[in-house]
């Protein structure tokens, strides 16, 4: 468990902790209760270059070489080391992101899951054999990428670094890990976790520290070979910007503004409840939040009202109570973005039913109701911007076309989840609708129950899938071997 004094952490390099060269520090604060509760030493440029050099050494060395089962030992070796620092790994991450700790928990042991699942994927993992007649013999080879660079948000952060250091393992590359300089330790405790099981020097790197600061130095770092970020839609285009330089490969997963479409003939009591945690789960916090509810114009008042009154019993408070449902916002300053786009949704005429600000029994810490607006239109900047925090509007529509054109009609594609009893109409929308994951009559996605399931979405939600087998592809490269077996002359006696 983290001490109430302030504790320190270093970066990680090539199997040590190390300060950083500038000697600069910047301290993790709670939003709980807004006190710093520890120090990290912050990356600079040196401290990069320092981690690319040794993670391209030891690319270069025999982690690639290895078997893959042998690599996923260590893999397997990971997930155990988790497990038995579950409760400790759940701690850290509820005290510096604010989430539940029950999340945390659940999220932790998914992580562990990941590292299992990918021990023993990359054998699995095959290249491909191409029929090119009797004469040739044509086959494919699935090749590591390289040095990676992956930046990760705080709004997941231990399972968000699972989900990508994993099957780059997996797949032979080495790390530079940068967390998100809200929520660092989680990822620093997985540093500590490969030292215990013996992962080579210089395969697992982590860097903390502002993603602006060092963020362009990572895009451009000739020894880098992949970067794989999730974050902010902006920042996002900035790194291809940067990393098109020297054509290096980038996957990203980006915002969403997901949309939840009610049919009347859904079980509107299920659905009602389900869009609170689709809305307002992790607060809000979450790209996948599904924020937009489309909601049939017959059933739209009742639906609201069974939101409404299934947020009555909605606790709002401290993170480590188990009876707590929602968490503080990450920051003063996202609570305030929230706001601002609640005031921004009046103005443009929309009506907020619940919520709107901070809950009266809560004067402390980046607490915000769950907040819905009616009388809202697509075009709205509170239906169009991701708002990160736990805002949802309700849009209705007449026609399941209609519904299926408000739903695609924004620049993200991520997911989005139908609810109706009709069958037809479902595979019709799941067909229809632009986002790279679809539920229906859920409001989660398989990846909450799985690691077999792709994560990701499209337009501007981003590039290329996590999780599953899909995620290896992000991490290798295909190499085609061509063989001539035409020249009988070859290895005989003359």
């Amino acid at each position: 468990m983290i001490p109430e004094k302030l504790e320190k952490f270093q970066l990680f390099i090539d199997g040590e902790f190390v300060p950083s060269k500038s000697g600069e520090t910047f301290n993790v604060k709670s939003p709980f209760d807004g006190t710093d509760f520890a120090t990290i030493s912050k990356a600079s440029a040196d401290d990069l270059n320092i981690a690319a050099i040794a993670a391209r050494n030891a690319f270069t060395g025999s982690w690639p070489k290895m078997l893959p089962f042998d690599r996923g030992k260590y893999l397997r070796d990971i997930a155990d080391e988790i497990r038995k620092r579950a409760d400790e790994i759940a701690i850290a991450e509820t005290k510096s992101s604010g989430k539940t700790i029950q999340n945390s928990k659940n999220e932790v042991g998914a992580a562990a899951r990941v590292f299992e699942y990918y021990a023993g994927a990359m054998d699995k993992f095959f290249g491909s054999t191409i029929p090119l007649g009797a004469d040739f013999v044509d086959f494919t080879l699935r090749e590591a990428v390289g040095v990676v660079a992956q930046i990760t948000p705080w709004n997941f952060p231990f399972m968000a670094a699972a989900w990508k250091v994993a099957p780059a393992l997996a797949s032979g590359c080495t790390v530079l890990i940068k967390p998100a300089s809200y929520t660092p330790i989680t990822t620093l405790m997985l540093a500590e976790i490969t030292q215990v099981v013996g992962l080579p020097p210089g395969v697992l790197n982590v860097l903390p520290g502002p993603g602006g600061e060092i963020g362009k130095d990572i895009a451009t770092h000739p020894l880098i070979n992949k970067i794989a970020f999730t974050g902010e839609g902006k920042t996002g285009a900035d790194l291809v910007k940067s990393a098109a330089d020297d054509i290096k490969r980038v996957s990203l997963e980006l915002g969403g503004k997901s949309p939840n479409i009610i049919f009347a003939d859904a079980n509107i009591e299920k659905a009602g409840k389900a869009a609170i945690g689709a809305a307002f789960g992790n607060a809000g916090q979450s790209c996948s939040a599904r924020t937009r509810i489309i909601v049939e114009q017959s059933i739209y008042d009742n639906l609201i009202d069974i939101m409404v009154d299934g947020l009555r019993d909605y606790h709002i408070g401290d993170p480590f109570d188990k009876e707590t449902d929602m968490g503080p916002l990450i920051s003063d300053t996202q609570w305030q973005i929230v706001k601002n786009y609640v005031a921004l949704g009046i103005a443009e005429g929309g009506d907020v039913v619940v919520g709107g600000d901070r809950p009266s029994h809560q004067t402390s810490g980046n607490f915000f109701e769950p907040t819905i607006i009616r009388n809202v239109t697509n075009k709205m900047r509170v239906a169009q911007e991701e708002i990160f925090g736990p805002v949802a509007v309700v849009i209705p529509f007449e026609s399941e076309q209609e519904a299926i054109q408000i739903a695609n009609d924004s620049v993200f594609g991520l997911n989005a989840s139908v609810w109706t009893r009709d069958v037809n109409r479902a595979l019709r929308v799941v067909r229809d609708i632009e986002a790279g994951m679809v539920s229906v009559n859920s409001h989660g996605s398989a990846s909450r129950y799985s690691t077999f399931s792709a994560f990701g979405g499209v337009k501007q939600s981003g590039i290329g899938r996590e999780l599953g087998m899909e995620a290896l592809k992000l991490y290798t490269e295909i190499k085609n071997v061509f063989i001539d077996i035409t020249d009988t002359s070859v290895g005989t006696d003359v």
